[in-house]
């Protein structure tokens, strides 16, 4: 049996409804940020085409090891604890219930990963006492995984990627559709209501009506404002192109269940043909994104050169990623700065190390001042000076130990992501060779006192097996001397090996002095090497012949033997420092200024960023000259509808047509005017802006390269102060022990001179600071060698992020023509003369007169552009490098 018309109209109402209701569903938040983390993953490794700046899986979600990780699901995450007096407002505000369903995914516990700390044993080497083993390598990778700066950059990224999909949408194809449902009831009665009564000449009222009672329903969209389903499609010239559908079916529930069934499909398109046409402007949005992306790409790969510069030494030198895109200014090195980051803390850690043995020498040399005051041969003038240079030398070392605890916990929020009370050790390999004081010696000197204490307080009453064990407790002292000679002798080998490197490097005055030291040295290691061969055979001869009738002047012989022990480990630590001195050495950098500054321009990924933000705003100028023209655009329309009550029956007889040319003169422009000026005046001063970064760019490399020449001299002069201080030092103590001229008959023993202690001071203080200043100043040049190859472009780094630390002897040389390709200072091309011809012709007074706008050529006289290509300049390490080109 066949259907009523009603009865067809519901089922195609119940297929309606269906549909409506699968489109309301749609997809779950899940699947929308999965599509845009695959969309924006696709953009990026698109842009990484160039080994410069590729970046393989590229991910902003946190390592699950990160301290930062949400272990959570992203799109269910539970609240985070809230403020409880803020929290109210959230349950009730103003005296209206909340919404009910914020805590149904529960409450957040901890805002940091809570298994992060036991995540950092897996992958970090760990102490016994639980801390962290950490060196360059080692800080590097907690940083990439802790570090919330990092993070952000990659999220930065990942956001200019999405504007590009964003643009990428806007000029596609948009789908857009939905349907409604409507039920109307309007009563039988129809009310009173006031009405003109054209007989009577005046209002009156109207009385209430019968009428007929009406339920309608109505499904779908039936009109061309709100269709069913819509299509548009945006065009490279500007164009736009729009396609809908409207349904709707009628439904009358009162007197005989009435419906209606009815369709519209419908095209209109515009076109502009002066304003805001052309593919100028309407890929301009697209082509600005994309350029943005790129540039975002280039800022990354060299923010991880300057993350890596910023662990090291502190110092990040670069911008970052930035997602409103780059500009014309760009940083370079100042010619200034400090060692900071993990160099830095090794800086201070070899600090208080020199300052420890400082205060270690001063008060061992305390000692003896005192002793030789209980005999009269000093004063105590001098013994209480060098006593208040021990107390000060305390308090320095209080102060820098409190300053290097600060510096780490810095280091460990500010660069690491980490929070301060997680500890840390340091590896030092990278300044084991400015310890000149070996530190197993210092132990061995600090063994040596203690045992020197225990021999003096020995008792007299002490039985012959007591004094052997004593004794015998010494020979170990004396083995352990011997392999500290035997260091000794290692690093004179070392240095050895290191003068014959350097001296063809040297002047011939330098290589007369070295052999001067080398003889000196090899005739002090002969000496000490001859005392402490007859001191073993002294510690041989006072345990084969003690007795029981000379033990006590045995244990005697035994305290001076410790005495001169001592004595000889002094003079080899002062030997062992003079040979570590020696055998330190740098790689020797010279680099052209010139060659150095086009390498850079060639090779700095900032620059490349920057020379196309120029461009971005050269092209705005077309964009804002577009606005001043006259609108005219191409319109048209048409659309068809269903004749009878059938949704399909579409007939051509129903349609409509309409096409037409929209016109709208400039004679208001004035907005437009101030803009298209404002473009132009921006774009010189971004052009400026590049003109300066370049000229920042020459200086910052000639003055890192006037730095590092700088520093290898100073290094010399460094080295042979700290020669200086040992001497000075070896000398002022070898003082102490020069046996003192006895005294006449009836008179007191001479004293030392009235600047003893203030000699020994100042020798003491000498050996201390020039050894960190030894110290700074390699830790400078390293510093300065890094920053050199990630300002020139040329900072290569593995795929963990490392250094690799390259010679600078065969840098990339640029094209012969320049950095770009074209020439040696591309820049974009001059602004074209009709632009600047249009721009004189608008005037503020005539600005809504038409016809000021087409005024004839003749009737202005501008004057041609500057040309916006720059001149190479003549760099001075074009002539050569020497003193006057600096």
């Amino acid at each position: 049996m066949a259907k009523s018309p009603l009865e067809t109209h519901f089922s195609r109402l119940i297929c309606a409804v269906v549909l409506t209701l699968l489109g309301v569903m749609g997809c779950s938040r899940t699947d929308y940020r999965l599509r845009a983390d695959r969309e924006a993953y696709e953009l990026i490794a698109e842009k990484s085409f160039d080994p410069r700046w590729q970046v393989e899986n590229v991910d902003i979600a946190p390592d699950p090891r990160s301290r930062f990780y949400d272990p959570y699901d992203p799109d269910e995450s539970p609240i985070p604890r809230d403020d409880p007096a803020s929290a109210i407002y959230m349950e009730r505000v103003d005296g209206k219930r909340g919404w009910k369903h914020w805590y149904d995914n529960g409450e957040r516990e901890a805002l940091e990963n809570p298994l992060w700390r036991e995540e950092l044993e897996s992958y970090s080497e760990m102490t016994d006492e639980g801390a962290v083993k950490i060196d360059i390598d080692s800080a590097l990778d907690l940083a990439y995984l802790h570090s919330s700066f990092h993070q952000q950059q990659l999220e930065t990224l990942y956001l200019i990627a999405l504007d590009v999909s964003a643009e990428r949408f806007r000029l596609g194809s948009q789908y857009l559709g939905g349907y409604n449902l409507n039920y109307r009831h309007q009563g039988s009665l129809r009310p009173s209501s006031l009405g003109y009564n054209p007989t009577l000449g005046r209002y009156v009222i109207v009385p209430a009506l019968d009428g007929v009672e009406s339920n309608l329903m109505t499904v779908g969209r039936g009109s061309l404002g709100s269709p069913a389903f819509q299509t548009s499609r945006r065009f490279a010239t500007a164009g736009e192109v729009l396609v809908g559908f409207a349904n709707s079916f009628v439904f009358e529930f009162t007197g005989g269940n009435a419906s209606l069934a009815s369709s519209l499909a419908s095209l209109s398109f515009v076109q502009p043909l002066l304003r805001q046409a052309g593919r100028d402007i309407a890929l301009e949005q697209l082509t600005r994104s994309e350029r943005n992306l790129l540039a975002g790409l280039r800022s990354y790969a060299q923010f991880r050169q300057g993350f890596y510069s910023q662990i090291v030494v502190g110092d990040l030198g670069v911008s970052g990623v930035q997602q409103g895109g780059t500009g014309t200014a760009i940083q370079s090195f100042s010619g200034g700065g400090f060692v900071g980051g993990y160099l830095g803390l090794l800086q201070q850690v070899q600090q208080i190390r020199n300052t420890t043995e400082n205060l270690n020498f001063q008060e061992e040399i305390l000692e003896q001042l005192t002793a030789l005051y209980e005999v009269g041969i000093i004063d105590l003038v001098q013994v209480d000076q060098f006593n208040q240079s021990v107390e000060l030398e305390r308090s320095r070392l209080l102060q820098e130990q409190n300053g290097f605890a600060l510096a780490l916990d810095r280091y460990k929020t500010s660069t690491l992501g980490l929070p301060p009370d997680l500890l840390i050790r340091l590896n030092d390999d990278l300044i084991q060779p400015f310890q000149l004081i070996d530190a197993e010696a210092t132990e061995l000197q600090a063994a040596i006192k203690a045992q020197k204490d225990t021999v003096s307080q020995f008792p007299d009453d002490a039985s012959l097996e007591q004094v052997l064990v004593l004794l015998e407790s010494m020979r170990p002292l004396f083995e352990r001397s011997a392999l500290q000679l035997d260091a000794a002798r290692l690093d004179i080998q070392r240095m050895d090996q290191n003068l014959l490197e350097r001296q063809p490097k040297m002047s011939q005055e330098e290589i007369q002095e070295i052999d001067a030291v080398r003889t000196r040295m090899t005739k002090n290691i002969l000496d000490i090497d001859q005392k402490f061969m007859a001191a073993g055979n002294e510690l041989g001869m006072l345990i084969q012949n003690v007795n029981d009738a000379n033990r006590v002047k045995t244990v005697r012989s035994a305290v001076a033997w410790t005495s001169n022990l001592l004595r000889l480990i002094e003079q080899l630590v002062l030997v062992q420092a003079r040979a570590r001195l020696e055998a330190i050495d740098v790689e020797k950098l010279e680099v052209p200024p010139a060659l150095a500054y086009r390498v850079a321009l060639e090779n700095r990924l900032d620059f490349m960023n920057g020379r196309a933000a120029l461009v971005d705003q050269w092209r705005r100028i077309q964009i804002q000259a577009n606005t001043l023209q006259s609108a005219v655009n191409i319109t048209g329309s048409t659309d068809v509808r269903t004749a009878s009550n059938n949704p399909a029956d579409f007939q051509a007889a129903t349609a409509n047509a309409r096409l037409g040319l929209e016109f709208d003169a400039p004679l208001t422009r004035l907005l437009e005017r101030n803009n298209y000026r404002q473009s132009l005046i921006q774009y010189q001063q971004s052009r400026r802006r590049l003109i300066q970064s370049r000229d920042g760019l020459n200086l910052g490399v000639r003055a890192l390269l006037r730095n590092i020449e700088l520093l290898q001299k100073n290094l010399e002069i460094r080295r042979r102060s700290v020669a200086i201080a040992i001497r000075q030092v070896d000398l002022t103590r070898a003082s102490l022990y020069a046996p003192v001229r006895p005294p006449a008959p009836g008179q007191r023993a001479v004293p030392f001179g009235p600047t003893a202690a203030r000699d020994l001071i100042r020798a003491l203080s000498a050996l201390r600071d020039s050894q960190n200043s030894l110290l700074a100043t390699y830790l400078d040049y390293y510093s300065a060698k890094l920053t050199l190859a990630r300002e020139l472009g040329i900072m290569q780094l593995d795929e963990d992020g490392r250094w690799i630390n390259q010679s600078f002897e065969v840098l990339p040389l640029p094209d012969a023509e320049g950095a770009d390709g074209s020439s040696d200072e591309t820049l974009p091309p001059p602004v074209p003369e009709e632009m600047l011809e249009l721009s004189r012709q608008i005037d503020h007074r005539e600005a809504y007169d038409a016809a000021s706008l087409y005024a004839p050529a003749g009737t202005f006289s501008p004057e041609p552009p500057p040309s916006i290509r720059m001149d190479g300049v003549q760099m001075a390490g074009e002539r050569g490098v020497n003193a006057e080109n600096y």
